[in-house]
């Protein structure tokens, strides 16, 4: 007997502190923060270039190629695109068959 009732007075100890945690948390997420808000630019320079590039694809493309041209040098820059735009290139074509098809 004396056992179920250290497990019991156990689960409850933990019970009560699970219930001061989630009060804890809720309180600390309803009050608004005490930090004011910083109008204006918060982002760094780098952040908005890499942005820029996620959403214009062929710009993104453009600076890759330009890269690859400087780095491995423009021969062997051209056969790599080459072969990587002849692949996407029969991929969408083959897509659109089937797609078509179905």
């Amino acid at each position: 007997m004396s056992r179920a009732s250290t497990d019991r007075e156990a689960e409850t100890a933990i019970l009560l502190r699970m219930a001061a945690s989630r009060a804890a948390l809720l309180a600390a997420n309803c009050t608004p923060p005490s930090v004011p808000a910083v109008h204006g630019r918060t982002r760094s320079p780098a952040v908005d270039v890499i942005a820029s590039l996620a959403d214009a694809p062929r710009v993104t493309l453009l600076v890759a190629l330009c890269v690859g041209a400087i780095v491995l040098g423009p021969r062997r820059t051209i056969g790599i695109a080459s072969r990587s735009g002849i692949t996407a290139f029969l991929g969408g074509t083959v897509r659109k068959v089937i797609l078509r098809s179905v």
